[in-house]
């Protein structure tokens, strides 16, 4: 959205309040933020870990689905009825105030789907109402071609999805010349502590690296519910010297933190309730700073990586593999390099924020006119 204020248009932000200012604006966007349960003091829903681990805390929080559902309307008919486009994020619980806008005063309605929306759905039997929120849209995004084969088998309109992906600020995130410690080969990973991201299964590997290259050591940067659970892996397989789990840093320093790093891996996998990786912008992130990647050939991640092009796949849980491609990388270095700056170009031309811009734009542009 900051991209398209540049280009000239004006971009509202609707969004629900998680603390501090309900009105402001952010690098040309204007943001306003609503309250959605009263006492306001009693707000738990929003913001923090996410609405869809927030809704575990109780009843209270419960609750407040209902009511966000209900000033998520009201807002929405308020502030955006003067918009010529309204392009909803999570169409559930953000939808339904699109839909009455687009009902009401013929506004068209995007949706972007990011692909944990619909495991979530059919886990809480829902899929109906994703369903018609997204087949009453005048379009839906959807971040990956995996994604797009979820929507599909989940009975949407095939017609009305493309696919654009997420982008990342490659003002940002970009190769920068920082120390590096050259008597260790820094394998890194990024990403919310939860089954998904595979983080066992690349904690598993290490010993299989270690043995050839005593000298690797990884870095996990993350927080989340399996944090003492992936501790107790390092312990228990004797890797506490050579594997370590960061958590709490900010943007700046994780910029440095690629930058010092030699290879990035993504281990995700399809989790035990069938959800798995959207895109994987991490990797974008990684790849923008210059690193060689990993991933596993599962959801969104093939559409960045490219076998051996602009890096290396591997199958989902295979720890064995996994070992052998980091050995590969380590052993391989001209080559790593190469696949690094063909990967760097592919995100710079098809992954920056002003490319997936320019692609919403003429979205934007054929419903307009």
């Amino acid at each position: 959205m900051r991209e398209i204020a540049k280009k000239g248009h004006q971009v509202h932000v609707l969004a629900p309040y998680t603390g501090g200012e309900t009105e402001y604006t952010l690098e040309g966007v204007h943001v306003e933020r609503f309250h959605y349960f009263y006492p306001r003091r009693f707000e738990k829903l929003s913001g923090r870990a996410g609405m869809i681990d927030n809704v575990k805390e109780g009843f209270l929080v419960k609750i407040q689905v209902l009511t966000f559902l209900f000033f998520n309307v009201v807002h929405s008919l308020r502030k955006l009825k003067n918009m010529d486009i309204v392009h909803v994020q999570w169409p559930i619980p953000n939808g339904l105030g699109a839909i009455f806008l687009k009902k009401i005063y013929g506004i068209s309605y995007i949706n972007t789907i990011h692909g944990e929306e619909i495991h979530l759905s059919k886990r809480y039997h829902v899929l109906f109402a994703l369903r018609w929120l997204v087949n009453n849209s005048s379009k839906t995004i959807t971040n990956s071609t995996a994604t797009r084969k979820f929507c599909l088998e989940a009975g949407f309109d095939g017609d009305k999805i493309d696919v654009i992906p997420f982008g990342v600020d490659t003002d940002f995130f970009r190769p920068l010349d920082v120390y590096k410690d050259e008597n260790i080969f820094q394998i890194l990973s990024v990403g919310y502590l939860i089954e998904r991201k595979g983080f066992e299964y690349l904690i598993r590997a290490m010993p299989h690296v270690l043995e050839q290259h005593k000298y690797a050591r990884l870095k996990i940067v993350g927080s989340g519910p399996l944090e003492s659970e992936l501790k107790g892996l390092i312990y228990e397989l004797d890797l506490g010297d050579e594997v370590e789990i960061v958590k709490n840093v900010s943007d700046e320093e994780l910029l440095m933190i690629y930058n010092s790093s030699d290879l990035f891996v993504l281990p995700s996998i399809v989790d035990s309730q069938g959800n798995t990786e959207g895109l994987g912008v991490v990797l974008l992130e990684a790849i923008a700073c210059g690193l060689p990647v990993i991933g596993s050939d599962v959801g969104g991640i093939p559409d960045i990586i490219i076998n051996g092009e602009t890096g290396l796949l591997v199958n989902e849980k295979d720890i064995k593999e996994i070992a052998e491609k980091i050995n590969c990388a380590i052993e391989n270095r001209p080559q790593m390099k190469k696949i690094a700056t063909n990967g760097f170009k592919t995100v710079e031309n098809n992954f920056s924020w002003g490319k997936i811009a320019e692609l919403y734009l003429n979205i934007y542009k054929t419903l307009l006119y």
